[in-house]
């Protein structure tokens, strides 16, 4: 009978610790901000404007929220031992969860903008499971949040620190950067990010503080009486209305530009990739205004490069590099930006890291059917047809001239079909797709998952198909599409690649 060897026994002599003090005020400061719209519509619903009344209610909720959040704090702990994480949690029901080094796929960090202030940081934990995040540590120090995840990478590398000495940092932060982005590289790529989420913004906000507004704001009858009367503007010479609209729209295009530059900003201000070299070999990015991420992404969990662009950005030589990986960020995002607003000369660098090369000048990518266009631009047609007609004979002649859409739809479906392409290397798949949006997807063929061939039936009386890639990664991850190819050949395709996978 052989003898079994007992596990080593768990390492319980690491104390177990707290959050931070200051984790008490961040928490009730944000459940606060949360209840604040509450707080307005009862001082001007059922307090009656009262301030007294108002400032009562006011001070019971902040004793309220912080006396728990307090509670709550006192009632979470963890301890870090050497071969995990263990967590205590739970006012009534009481949680005590474990989660080894060996499990944890990504450890990220992210500080909010009061958070960098006060040198606070939040420590996400990822095992991979699905779900998100598996564990959180919401404010740690700086330093101390860095030192964790390192330990953690050291870990899962094979290394092991002597007597408590504090693990290699992550990356040296004199070393070059692999790419990094200026005020001047954030407006180009502002520019090229057009937007109206600024818009939509202070559409929500007027929605939910609509209380504050005059009873008619939102009546369009209030505002066509606002207007000048019909004789007024039939004064005007055509010229002055034509200005006048031409204004309008140049206004709003303004606005959508100032809008993109200032997403970006907030988004990728002071970003930063670097090499990590310690523990698993990965990228390290950083970005953000208001909140600052921190992430590591192993280069072994990155599973597929987009190359996204534009026919404007194309033409200026800009591109966006995108990462498909396992690793997810603090907003369960697994497309991630490495080089935002980069020329090719920026990206192949980054992409020599993965063992990754953009499609040759001379490769030969094959077109999909033309059914691709001519079938869409059809049924678009119709349908914009029956519109024009339905809503031209009930509401107005003028609405007719929808069908006049057609022409610049089936163009549009035309331009996007000459950039639908794929070609295949021995190692890699390359898929280009969009006009206006361009995307060039390269895949290792060694990291396909699944290869899938279907038919809808509009596919069947043409002979086509279309061939659908699945990539590792979760239901984050979109698949891979190659639509409308000849049947045969898409069989031929996915025998190749399953193929390949099958001999590696």
């Amino acid at each position: 009978m052989t003898e079994v060897s007992a596990s080593p026994a768990p390492d319980n002599s690491a104390p177990f610790q707290h959050l931070h003090p200051l984790s008490i005020i961040l928490k009730s400061v944000g459940t606060l901000g949360q209840n604040l719209v509450a707080i307005l519509v009862l001082h001007f619903s059922m307090f009656d404007q009262n301030f007294l009344y108002t400032g009562l209610a006011a001070a019971v909720l902040i004793a309220l929220v912080v006396g728990v959040t307090a509670l709550i704090w006192s009632r979470f702990t963890y301890q870090v031992t050497a071969r995990e994480i263990r967590i205590r949690s739970g006012l009534l029901n009481r949680n005590n969860r474990s989660i080894p080094f060996d499990r944890i796929q990504d450890v990220s960090l992210e500080q909010k903008l009061i958070s960098r202030l006060l040198g606070l940081a939040t420590v996400a934990l990822e095992t991979g499971s699905g779900g998100g995040e598996d564990g959180q540590l919401d404010a740690l120090s700086r330093a101390d949040a860095e030192s964790l995840r390192d330990t953690i990478r050291d870990y899962k590398a094979g290394l092991e620190t002597s007597d408590g000495e504090a693990p290699t940092s992550a990356v040296a932060d004199d070393r070059p950067p692999l790419f990094a982005m200026d005020n001047r590289r954030l407006l180009i790529a502002g520019l090229f990010n057009f937007s109206f989420v600024l818009l939509a913004i202070l559409g929500a906000i007027a929605q939910n503080l609509d209380f504050l507004l005059p009873d008619d704001f939102f009546d369009p009858r209030r505002w066509l009486d606002a207007l000048p009367e019909a004789e007024t503007i039939d004064r005007l010479g055509s010229w002055v209305r034509f200005g006048g609209a031409l204004a309008a729209i140049l206004s709003l295009i303004a606005f959508g530009l100032i809008s993109g530059i200032v997403r970006t900003f907030v988004r990728d201000y002071g970003f930063r990739l670097d090499r990590v070299d310690s523990g698993q070999p990965g990228f390290r990015r950083r970005r953000g205004l208001f909140t600052l991420t921190d992430m590591v992404m192993p280069i072994h969990r990155v599973q597929a490069a987009v190359l996204q662009t534009g026919p404007v950005r194309e033409h200026y030589g800009w591109y966006h590099l995108k990462f498909i990986s396992l690793a997810g960020d603090s907003g369960g995002e697994t497309d991630h930006s490495v080089a935002p607003c980069a020329s090719l000369p920026e990206i192949d660098p980054i992409l020599d890291q993965c063992a990754i090369r953009r499609p040759a000048p001379d490769l030969d990518f094959q077109p999909v059917s033309p059914a691709f266009w001519w079938r869409d631009a059809i049924l678009i047609s119709l349908l914009l047809a029956a519109i024009a007609l339905g809503t031209g004979f009930l509401v107005h002649r003028g609405f007719y001239a929808l069908i006049l859409l057609a022409l610049p739809v089936a163009r549009i479906q035309f331009l996007n079909w000459r950039h639908h392409q794929y070609a295949l290397t021995e190692s890699q798949l390359f898929v280009r797709s969009g006009w206006w949006r361009r995307r060039c997807t390269m895949l290792l063929r060694r990291k396909i998952q699944t290869v899938d061939v279907s038919q809808s039936p509009l596919d069947h009386p043409l002979n086509l198909a279309t061939v659908t890639i699945g990539i590792a990664g979760g239901s984050g991850v979109r698949p891979l599409m190659i639509r409308d190819i000849d049947f045969n050949r898409a069989m031929a395709l996915r025998d190749a690649l399953i193929g390949r996978q099958n001999h590696p």
